[in-house]
């Protein structure tokens, strides 16, 4: 994937050009936590057939799944996107998964499901 650059406030710049960090020095433990949200994401959208959305590439999607909303990582930044005619379409874009996950559910589902984040702790690393 190609990264072009786009000017932004320094305090942006400094915040998002930081590396991905977790409070477990254990290995891989970004990765898994990662994991951990975007199947907390996929859990809370779960049955909810409109609009079509797809998390991580399709590695959880809704039925239909035509042209959906999307949540990815790219690098150390999380996109939410609206893909049209086979067109990403930029919507936001979050360091925080955390927060980038809340807003994915909250865009797709119209305010009407969230995050149940007690959920699936054995995930975590």
């Amino acid at each position: 994937m190609s990264m072009k650059t786009i000017e932004v406030p320094d305090y942006v710049s400094d915040e998002f050009d930081r590396p991905l960090s977790h409070p477990s020095k254990r290995a891989n433990a970004i990765n898994l936590s990662i994991d951990r949200v975007y199947h907390l994401a996929a859990e809370a959208l779960k049955g909810l057939e409109w609009p079509d959305w797809e998390i991580e590439g399709q590695n959880y999607h809704s039925l239909n799944n035509v042209e959906p909303y999307g949540f990815e990582r790219v690098g150390s930044r999380f996109y939410i996107y609206l893909e049209q005619r086979g067109r990403k379409m930029p919507i936001a874009v979050f360091k925080s998964y955390y927060m980038a996950a809340d807003y994915f559910v909250w865009l797709v589902s119209k305010g009407m499901r969230a995050i149940q984040w007690d959920s699936f702790m054995d995930m975590e690393p």
